[in-house]
């Protein structure tokens, strides 16, 4: 059914009930081909409901709700999730169907995948450096984990030789979203609480994550050899978020441990091989093609990108072609995490992989596919849809009517920002904190572009046509880039650890605010005598009653409380016969207000200036 809509415009029409479903970033041209309309037409109708788009552009879930309850139509905006299944589904990659499929004669056992948590400098990665017996804090900055890393070990328990992975993800704050993926691919969850300092805010919140991922948790109190050591606070503490420990009464296991002196090591490796088999059944069948999670990926000069992946299902052989998010290739060569080569990897296997045509997310999903056609394909049409959601997501939506008032009022002022790192989550948790930052609507902050490697010539030609800053994580220019950047007037800013870069941004922010200003009073002077002058016009005789009275300073006039005139200045002060820019309290002097005549006895001169108000 076609009908006339607004403008007169012909589209077809829905019953109010038809429900139309769109992918993340979808055009108008896109809405047009479900509903079997002309996209110019839409365009029209938009353009009528005050929103300003064009065929091609991507556009957001409201504004196409909008559009769908004008025209009669129910839009659904499928979630990433059932857009990638549907997407895998066009190539026959059911993945749900194949679990279900499987039979319990083909699932095997393997490895628990256990996630190391909790608050920053409480000693998770030197807690992981004696389970694995190497050293990894030293490589960083500040001693602080800034990557996601991935560790297979083999604990004797119960006379037999079990493997157990461990995932260590960063502490700080800034680093929630790469948490919140460690929580998702886990089985077991250790929480690691000092002893000296207790529950601290990033404690509650690796908790949090843990608890909505549905995993079981135990809880390592650290530095129990520290003189301050109080681990029966932690114990009090941590019952109030419902971690109550066995002893009290409760299911969660506590085990004190000294990551610094060996202590209680082999008791939490028990602890969490008890866990996993009293009430985990975990299984996969390593007899097909390889399904798991990409846990960290990086640009490598002399390598390309290389990716961590964790294979959650099936065996990843040396050879296979995978695609990994908008990633895919051959997999050239695998590395455990001492370096060595492996030709294949089992389930619940951390392995280092090369071969990848670009850098994978933290956190993407990967999997092995018959050919390379196949993967290239699902890799390209995955980065299409990413492209178009990243673009839905930056418009921002603004009415016609609003449009050309907040431009001439000088309402939009936008920060552009280019982001740039050595691995992907470290480049992805950056830009989560820099959308954090809160300086109120007066500014924006926007990510045009973000990247894995060296910052390049393409990123300064994007630089200097948005007019954006460059912002470097632990990397550095390419050749001649350096020179390209100053020769174009590009700001770039090089950081190492993450603190550094929010608070320079959010101070950036905070100086593209308008000045904010108050008044401050100087002083007040009392008129005695109204004096008449042929060249200067009426001048005040006034005694100064407070503060002082400064020459081009701001002034009002009172009478009788009541403001007679504002926006006035002090044109001229005279003491005795001398001119003089200060008179202070208790002296008398003489005031001219320029053009302003109307000057009594008794009324009041209160002089002023406005001042900047510092911003919180």
């Amino acid at each position: 059914m076609s009908a006339p809509s607004l403008g007169g415009v012909n589209v077809p029409r829905g019953n109010g009930d038809t429900e139309i479903r769109l992918r993340r970033g979808a055009t108008i041209t896109d809405f047009a081909d479900k509903i079997g309309a002309n996209p110019a037409a839409l365009v029209t109708v938009l353009f009528h409901l005050g929103e300003m788009a064009t065929a091609t552009q991507s556009l957001d879930e409201a504004t196409f709700e909008v559009l769908g309850e004008e025209l009669g139509y129910k839009v659904a905006v499928v979630s990433p999730e059932d857009e990638d299944r549907e997407l895998l589904e066009g190539f026959g990659l059911d993945l749900d169907a194949e679990l279900e499929a499987e039979t319990e004669d083909e699932l095997e056992e393997r490895a628990p995948v256990i996630t190391i948590m909790g608050h920053v400098d409480h000693g998770k990665t030197r807690l992981l450096d004696a389970i694995r017996k190497s050293n990894v804090i030293e490589g960083e900055h500040g001693g602080i984990t800034q990557h996601i890393g991935a560790y297979q070990i083999v604990h004797e328990h119960e006379g037999r030789e079990r493997a157990m992975t461990f995932i260590d993800t960063p502490g700080h704050e800034a680093f929630t979203a790469m948490r919140a993926r460690g929580a998702k691919v886990t089985d077991l969850a250790v929480l690691v609480v000092a002893a000296d300092d207790g529950v601290m805010p990033q404690t509650v919140e690796a908790l949090n994550h843990a608890q909505s991922a549905g995993v079981p948790i135990i809880v390592a109190v650290n530095k129990v050899d520290k003189p301050a050591a109080n681990p029966d606070k932690v114990k009090g503490q941590l019952a109030e978020y419902g971690l109550v420990p066995e002893e009290y009464g409760g299911d969660t296991m506590f085990v004190h441990v000294s990551a610094l002196q060996k202590e209680g090591i082999d008791d939490l490796l028990d602890a969490l091989l008890l866990t996993a088999d009293a009430g985990m059944e975990l299984t996969a069948n390593p007899d097909k093609s390889a399904r798991g999670v990409a846990i960290e990926a990086n640009l490598d000069k002399g390598r390309g990108a290389v990716a961590t992946v964790l294979v959650q299902s099936g065996t990843l052989c040396v050879g296979d072609t995978i695609v990994a998010g908008t990633a895919h290739g051959r997999v050239r060569a695998m590395f455990n995490e001492n370096g060595e080569n492996l030709d294949v990897a089992l389930p619940s296997r951390p392995v280092q992989v090369l071969g990848l045509s670009s850098v994978p997310r933290a956190g993407d999903s990967f999997l092995a596919t018959a050919d390379e056609r196949t993967a290239r394909q699902i890799a390209d049409k995955r980065e299409t849809a990413e492209r178009n959601a990243q673009l839905a997501k930056r418009r921002k939506r603004i009415t016609l009517e609003d449009f050309d008032q907040a431009v001439a009022e000088g309402k939009i002022d936008t920060l552009n920002l280019i982001l740039k790192g050595d691995v992907s989550g470290a480049v992805e948790a950056l830009e989560d904190s820099l959308m954090k930052i809160d300086v109120g609507d007066e500014v924006q902050l926007r990510v045009i572009h973000r990247g894995v490697g060296a910052i390049t010539q393409n990123d300064v030609n994007l630089a200097t046509v948005d007019n954006a800053i460059i912002i470097g994580f632990n990397v550095r220019p390419a050749e001649r880039v350096a020179e390209m950047a100053d020769k174009e007037g590009v700001d770039m800013r090089f950081y190492s650890v993450i603190y550094g870069a929010i608070d320079d941004i959010e101070s950036a922010l905070k100086g593209m605010l308008k000045p904010i200003y108050e008044e401050v009073a100087l002083g007040t002077a009392e008129v005695r005598q109204v004096f008449r002058s042929s060249k200067f016009g009426n001048i005040a005789g006034s005694i100064i009653r407070n503060g002082s009275v400064k020459r081009n300073a701001k002034a009002r006039l009172v009478r009788d409380g009541n403001v007679v005139a504002d926006n006035l200045a002090i044109d001229s002060l005279r003491r005795e016969k001398d001119d003089v820019t200060e008179v202070r309290e208790g002296f008398e002097c003489g005031v001219g207000l320029g053009s302003f005549n109307d000057i009594k006895e008794g009324d009041l001169i209160e002089t002023f200036e406005m001042r900047e108000k510092p911003r919180d």
